[in-house]
């Protein structure tokens, strides 16, 4: 069974590649790079694969690295089209999702969506994908949704909520079940 998380976003001006990466390497000792032939775009989907190094556990062992990685998709984003406001009474639509809490101003502006999905029960996949979903909330201005809890998470409090989600996920997962293929180079 996959994990999802959604990330909406205004329209992509830039590639969050180099700031993403950046990012991913400041949070723990482990260095991240991303594929070079991939490419953050609308339209993409499938497997982003990304190299993870681990430190050097004593001073004479060696560095070693293991290919990880999770599903993405990014979309077009249509607020009338999500909210299903296309066929009915625009504002009377508009003022009932109002009513649950949503921040229209917000949401009129989004027109991208990223989707990542990722098994849970490997602690790479689920740490690289909370992480990346943070950071990309953060870096596109966007909102992240878990569809798993319901939760939306803004700028301020997406990535305490992602290092939290991946500690308690870590915490479930054994030293026997880490899931780790060792890195063979890009193919």
């Amino acid at each position: 069974m996959s994990y999802d998380l959604h990330i909406t976003a205004p329209e992509l001006s830039t590639d969050p590649s180099h700031r993403w990466t950046k990012r991913l390497n400041a949070c723990d000792r482990m260095e991240y790079e991303f594929h070079p032939s991939v490419k953050f775009e609308v339209g993409r989907a499938g497997f982003w694969p990304i190299k993870v190094t681990t430190p050097r556990r004593r001073l004479f062992s060696s560095r070693k690295s293991y290919i990880s990685g999770f599903e993405m998709f990014l979309s077009d984003f249509s607020f009338e089209s999500y909210f299903d406001c296309e066929l009915e009474d625009d504002e009377g639509k508009k003022r009932k999702i109002a009513a649950e809490g949503f921040d229209f101003d917000l949401w009129q502006n989004f027109r991208l969506q990223v989707s990542i999905s990722f098994k849970p029960y490997n602690a790479f996949e689920a740490t690289l994908s909370f992480l990346s979903a943070a950071i990309l909330t953060e870096e596109l201005n966007g909102l992240c949704h878990d569809p798993q809890t319901g939760q939306y998470f803004g700028k301020r409090d997406v990535f305490e909520w992602a290092k939290m989600q991946a500690e308690r996920n870590n915490q479930g997962t054994s030293k026997n079940e880490l899931v780790a293929y060792p890195f063979e180079g890009w193919q």
